[in-house]
């Protein structure tokens, strides 16, 4: 963090900490015993500058959140006036004690072992507790039993507000949601409906962690996000808490999917990884994942895999070269023409629950004859797809680049269109029918491909969406006949791509079920899922409807017309 910016945030939180001069309010409906002793609290700013924030980047996970509140409390105080204390088994408590400690610009700590050296350390003038647990403060410092209601209150008072947020007695992604925007926001207080002067509550949490991931991914002017696990709110609230003081925001996200939720992306939009950091996690995240949640590049659709984990998605495409309609349908009509052709099918497509996607799936590099190279395959130059290019990206609709290298390598074919597939929405698909051994020609004999060569470019490719910071891109391997692809089982996976087989041949229905079941079989384990393809022309008498292609076992999520 700039030097400059550390003056600011000390500032801030010695204004904020401005209290009224009184005794502590009580509240009427307290049990007895509970109220805390007078006091009087100074008038003016603290004293003591104890904000020094040394923190940095690095994952912070001690095990437990105690111990994580005890080391971000050595990072951030040198001193404290303010301690709040609270028992971690009661989230409406903890509530309470992360609104008081955010507003009294002190650190937030729970019983542990090593809490007294830590008082010792922060030298407090006063212990606000919110706990049935006895503790040991350091000499002179005055120990405040607080109900949840008076340290609400206190907050109150703190913030010099007045308005209140009533929550549900019963804690859930509420409590924690309006909790930590009333920290952030400094403009409210919020308080458990029922409990206003109670000691306890002693509900059993009701939590939807995926409620508290979407309710915290909000836009906000921090330089700093603290990354805490959803499905841990107590974490939440803690860093929430002790974040405040320094002006950093705590973000809830899911650690079994770290880009399986787009809403992430909005919150963490244009800072670079190193303002990122998990708290509370030992989670191994890759910078490429910092990179695209920060980037927030979607994908058509929405998120950043090809196929989300929570959303059933079809991708629906037209195959051919925009300059000639003899490769297919695509060349037919221009792309929003393409696109309006697509609408009955991806309207169609959508009848099992898919979200479907428009795609252009388009000839990168064509078989040829042996031409000025030798190669059996013309290239086409990149600007030839400009006009595509430019409507795919401002219209939602996926890209895929198809390669036919005749005895090139797809790796070098690939390589050419390198400036395209930097784009987030351009896929790539290899066809290995159209991949020739040096003494073979078109037409003559089937390409092949060994696994080694895709992988190749798998890991090319994959390297590019990883140094780039870009969504997860999808690569096609076409097949209809079982040597296209030579040990299969071999190919590899990257988690940048999502890899689809597309079943392309033509023929009748029962053909091509037969082909599909053949080269389907006994994959049910493999990392890539299935495509197939659909010709107008070819398939006799005509293209499976797409209720039957649907129908198909591998489900199809990949389907292309010619």
């Amino acid at each position: 963090m700039k030097n400059g910016l550390v003056v600011t945030l000390i500032a801030m939180m010695l204004s904020s900490c401005t209290l009224l001069v009184g005794e502590t309010p009580t509240d009427s409906s307290s049990p007895t015993g509970s109220t805390p002793r007078p006091t009087t609290v100074p008038s003016g700013p603290q004293s003591r500058q104890c904000v020094h924030f040394t923190g940095s980047g690095e994952t912070l996970a001690t095990g437990s959140t105690p111990g994580d509140a005890l080391h971000l409390s050595g990072e951030i105080f040198t001193c404290a006036d303010d301690v709040v204390v609270v028992d971690a088994a009661d989230l409406n408590r903890v509530a309470a004690a992360a609104q008081l400690a955010a507003a009294l610009g002190g650190p937030l700590l729970f019983p542990d072992p090593r809490l007294a050296a830590e008082l010792g350390r922060l030298k407090p003038e006063r212990v606000h507790l919110l706990s049935d647990l006895e503790i040991h403060p350091p000499l002179g410092a005055e120990v405040r039993q607080l109900s949840i209601g008076q340290a609400v209150e206190e907050a109150r008072r703190a913030l010099r507000v007045s308005q209140e947020v009533r929550l549900p007695s019963t804690p859930d992604a509420t409590t924690v949601i309006e909790t930590v925007g009333a920290i952030i926001d400094r403009d409210r207080v919020v308080l458990p409906q029922t409990v206003a002067g109670s000691t306890s509550t002693a509900q059993k949490p009701d939590l939807d962690s995926e409620a508290i991931l979407r309710g915290l991914a909000q836009p906000s002017a921090s330089e700093t996000v603290w990354l805490i696990d959803a499905g841990d709110p107590v974490e939440i609230l803690m860093a929430a808490a002790l974040g405040r003081s320094v002006g950093v925001v705590a973000v809830a996200f899911d650690p079994a999917d770290v880009l399986g939720h787009p809403e992430i992306g909005n919150a963490l939009a244009g800072r670079p990884p190193q303002a990122i950091r998990f708290v509370g996690s030992s989670l191994s995240v890759s910078d490429w994942e910092l990179q695209v949640l920060s980037h927030d590049v979607q994908l058509p659709g929405g998120g950043f895999r090809v196929f989300p984990a929570n959303q059933k998605r079809r991708y629906v495409a037209l195959y051919g070269h925009p300059k000639t309609t003899a490769l297919g349908a695509l060349g037919e009509q221009g792309p929003e023409a393409t696109v309006q052709r697509l609408q009955p099918f991806l309207t169609a497509y959508q009848g099992d629950g898919s979200q479907t996607i428009p795609t252009f799936e388009m000839l990168a590099s064509v078989a040829s004859g042996p031409i000025d190279d030798g190669d059996y395959s013309f290239e086409w130059p990149v600007e030839t797809y400009a006009e595509w290019i430019r409507f795919a990206h401002d219209n939602g609709v996926y890209v895929i680049l198809d390669l036919q290298p005749g005895r090139d390598d797809f790796l070098n074919q690939a390589k050419q269109y390198e400036e395209l597939l930097k784009l987030p929405f351009v896929g790539l698909a290899l066809d290995p029918e159209w991949r020739l051994a040096p003494d073979q020609i078109h037409l003559r004999q089937i390409g092949r491909v060994d696994a080694a060569e895709v992988n190749r470019v798998v890991d090319w490719l994959a390297d590019l969406v990883r140094d780039n910071g870009l969504p997860q891109k999808m690569i096609i391997v076409h097949q209809f006949r079982e040597f296209m692809i030579q040990n299969r089982a071999t190919l590899e996976t990257r988690p940048e791509l999502q890899m689809v087989i597309q079943m392309d041949g033509d023929g009748t229905e029962a053909q091509k079920d037969n082909t599909y079941a053949a080269l389907t079989r006994g994959t049910e384990g493999a990392h890539w899922v299935w495509g197939w393809k659909n010709f107008f022309d070819e398939d006799e008498p005509g293209p499976p409807s797409p209720e039957s292609t649907m129908g198909k076992i591998p489900t199809p999520v990949y389907v292309s017309y010619q």
